[in-house]
């Protein structure tokens, strides 16, 4: 089964680690193009890795929740990282019509937006991705901790 964008499904054992360094191989060349001021290739490389995790967001992290609620949030977040890449890429249409000296504010803007929800988005689906993977693992539970078996740190 696949995911979004040709990644496999959560219940493949290497989903995690290939969804995982595939965004650290991504956010590498975006970080490159930022540290070397290529301002149009860095919001390029940048929308396209948040492109990609609201893809992994919706169609594996919120489509593998069975709580409406947990759904819910869940859409909320996206929401919110949705409105951050219509952000960036407003300032990328609305610059390009303007020469770099009047623009300089408005791109060091949106290169921070870019990459705080770049590392908040990734963050969380990485965190939600483990979770996911473990309740669907059919490996036993260990055993010990509290009297009903469950352990809480």
């Amino acid at each position: 089964m696949s995911g979004a964008r040709g990644v496999p499904a959560p219940n493949d054992p290497s989903f995690i680690v290939e969804f995982n360094a595939r965004i650290k191989r991504m956010y590498s060349d975006y970080s490159k193009a930022v540290s070397e001021s290529r301002y149009e290739r860095a919001v390029e490389v940048g929308t396209s890795i948040l492109r990609d995790l609201l893809d992994v967001a919706r169609n594996v992290v919120a489509a593998s929740l069975r709580s409406p609620e947990a759904r819910r949030i869940v859409e909320d977040i996206i929401a919110c990282h949705e409105k951050y890449l219509g952000y960036v890429e407003g300032v990328r249409e609305a610059v390009s019509e303007l020469p770099p000296l009047y623009t300089f504010e408005a791109r060091e803007r949106a290169i921070d937006t870019l990459s705080s929800s770049i590392q908040e988005l990734f963050s969380f689906i990485l965190g939600a991705l483990v979770v996911i993977a473990d309740l669907q693992s059919d490996a036993p539970r260990p055993s010990g901790g509290g009297e009903d078996g469950a352990g809480f740190v």
